[in-house]
């Protein structure tokens, strides 16, 4: 049985160097060149800050909407891509997709089939629809695992953009200036993550319990808790949120 309990974190972030013009456009050509399909532009949820250009609703043939992506300037020289994780679908959607749903879940799928003979429409929905969630999610990370790959993003946790009305040209900067924006817009302690470290975050953030985490990755469920506990110390509850 799947807990009641949904969690996941609203977005990934990675940075890449380069203006925000030059970064749009290699976005969109990685976006084309892997076959990706997007539309640019806000949709159902707006962000009043963010430029309609800078903003990327992501799809997939067979689950539709998937998440977005949004551009952040941190800088002169560096852009923030946000993937945004998609909505919690609604029942409308879920019964759109309930057969492909109903096909791609693993055999024997007993739990829906006593759902549906107890007559449990609503409990059945609900079942479905988490796996909806976790079939986008899943079609989300691929995407990002492409670009990533594509572009050299680099992974960056707990990130704040400061935000300025204008900014000077890199030549008006000193040196020491200059490194202090660096060591500010990328946190050292956050690019100092084994592969390790950062593949149990990706698995954590998606969703998956540390019992599913522990057969991914051959740890035990007590391992998987305390390494997350010391992530959670130096990341913070927003990054790794508090569940079983």
């Amino acid at each position: 049985m799947m807990s009641d309990e949904i969690t996941t974190l609203s977005s990934f972030q990675f940075v890449i160097g380069g203006d925000l013009e030059t970064v749009r456009s290699a976005l969109i050509k990685s976006m084309l060149m892997n076959s990706i399909p997007y539309s640019q532009g806000e949709n159902s949820t707006p962000s009043s800050h963010h430029d309609p250009a800078d903003a990327f609703q992501l799809y997939s043939p067979s689950w539709l909407l998937v998440g977005r992506i949004e551009l952040d300037r941190v800088d002169h020289s560096q852009v923030l891509l946000r993937f945004c994780l998609p909505a919690y679908p609604s029942d409308a959607e879920v019964e759109i997709h309930e057969m492909a749903i109903r096909d791609a879940l693993p055999p024997p799928a007993a739990v829906i089939r006593i759902m549906d003979a107890e007559g449990d429409r609503v409990r059945a929905l609900t079942y479905l629809g988490r796996y909806l969630h976790q079939f986008r999610i899943h079609c989300l990370q691929e995407i990002q695992s492409v670009l990533q790959s594509s572009l050299g993003l680099i992974p960056v946790y707990g990130l704040t953009i400061e935000r300025v009305s204008s900014f000077e040209p890199a030549f008006a900067q000193s040196d020491s200036q200059q490194q202090y924006i660096e060591d500010r817009d990328i946190p050292r302690d956050n690019l100092a993550l084994r592969d390790d470290q950062q593949e149990l975050l990706r698995l954590w953030q998606s969703g998956q319990t540390a019992k599913e985490i522990a057969l991914r990755t051959s740890k035990t469920e007590k391992t998987v808790l305390n390494q997350l506990t010391l992530l959670r110390k130096s990341l913070g509850e927003e990054q790794v949120p508090r569940r079983r």
